[in-house]
């Protein structure tokens, strides 16, 4: 390099850090990267940090359209292994499929869960050997935990959902006193008030299933006050009429509530297990894209190889699917897999054995889109 080019090269500015620019140019970029990635970018600076946080973030992702689905999903991996180890909850983008991410976490054993913009409510459960009265809610844009004023009387496994913006919770409790029969939640408000089974606001709910009360998409059948959640079936509408999906022995079913067909396999789905006796084999179902599609979850184990042979440990892998739905014809639903990975593996090594019954990893999962 010349004197003359050594000069020009040191009379050149230095170059601007990202973080130097003005805040309302640097909102501009980060309301432009997936929210999924927001973990990570919190750790560059304080500055970084603060922005993430910002309400004024939030607001620049909606003037510019670029909100995001993700689903978030609570399960119970060391079930067998460590039944001392409590469930995590996990985030993923269904759009760019990656890896489960864990989030910080708290349990939520027979804990009820609905969504309403970014924000995550766990109602209820069994906490410390009790029902719990607890209410607690998830800020998904800063994955932050926080207790909100508790339910009038303990619940697990009741049925929930968000019906013109608050919060409605059925069953679940010990209690014969019909005015314990359910409670309504305001968010705007923050208080509870109880709701009879004669609410007007319940009778969509009441009236999709024959005989039972639909609470997120989920079937609960209707015994006088009591509830009995039928686990794993999920409500569906394909082509504008609303149909049941279960696992049942590993396998995806359907039927139609007002007709006799009963139980029938969903044809298609080709890709997935579809036999109970497999190492992997489906476990469970939930709702996806607003309760026209549903995800489907399973277990696979991989042998592990030593040298040039196989042993007899494994690592266990968790996949999930997006499956779509269409008729063909009387009593026949095909159903396609949109798409279908591996989103998580555990790494500790074990003697595979498959299950006297179908174990159920699976607890709660809710779509969040903001």
């Amino acid at each position: 390099m010349t004197t003359k080019e050594k000069k020009k090269s040191s009379d050149s500015p230095p170059p601007t850090s990202f973080s130097s620019l003005p805040d309302d140019i640097v909102l501009n970029c980060l309301a432009r990267v997936s929210r999924f990635h927001y973990p990570t970018l919190s750790l560059v600076c304080k500055g970084f940090r603060s922005l993430l946080d910002s309400r004024e973030l939030h607001a620049t992702r909606s003037c510019i359209g670029k909100t995001e689905s993700f689903l978030y999903v609570c399960l119970d991996l060391h079930r067998n292994c460590y039944p001392d180890c409590p469930p995590r909850w996990f985030i993923v983008s269904p759009i760019t499929k990656q890896k489960l991410k864990p989030i910080p976490s708290i349990t939520c054993q027979s804990s009820t869960v609905v969504s309403i913009g970014s924000k995550i409510y766990i109602i209820g459960g069994f906490v410390d050997g009790h029902s719990s009265r607890r209410l607690i809610v998830l800020d998904c844009s800063s994955h932050g935990w926080r207790r909100l004023p508790e339910m009038r009387v303990p619940r697990q496994n009741a049925a929930a959902d968000v019906i013109n913006d608050k919060i409605y919770v059925i069953g679940g409790s010990s209690s014969n006193n019909i005015e314990d029969w359910g409670e309504v939640y305001d968010p705007k408000t923050q208080t509870w008030e109880p709701v009879l089974p004669t609410t007007l606001d319940l009778t969509v709910q009441m009236s999709v299933v024959p005989g039972s009360l639909v609470m997120s998409g989920k079937v609960y059948d209707m015994n006088g006050l009591k509830l009995n959640f039928q686990k794993n079936i999920c409500l569906v509408e394909i082509e504008n009429m609303m149909c049941q999906t279960k696992v049942c022995e590993g396998v995806l079913v359907w039927c139609e509530p007002e007709e006799d067909r009963g139980w029938c396999p969903v044809d298609g789905l080709e890709g997935l297990p579809n036999r109970p006796t497999s190492p992997g084999y489906l476990t469970s179902v939930a709702h996806s894209d607003r309760g026209r599609r549903v995800t489907v979850w399973w277990e696979s184990a991989v042998l592990h190889r030593l040298g040039p042979k196989w042993t007899k440990e494994c690592k266990t892998e968790i996949w999930c699917a997006e499956i779509s739905f269409e008729r063909r014809g009387v009593g026949k639903v095909c159903g396609f897999v949109e798409w279908s990975k591996n989103v998580f593996t555990k790494d500790d090594y074990k003697t595979y054995k498959l299950p006297a019954s179908l174990s159920d990893f699976f607890l709660n999962s809710t779509i969040v889109t903001y």
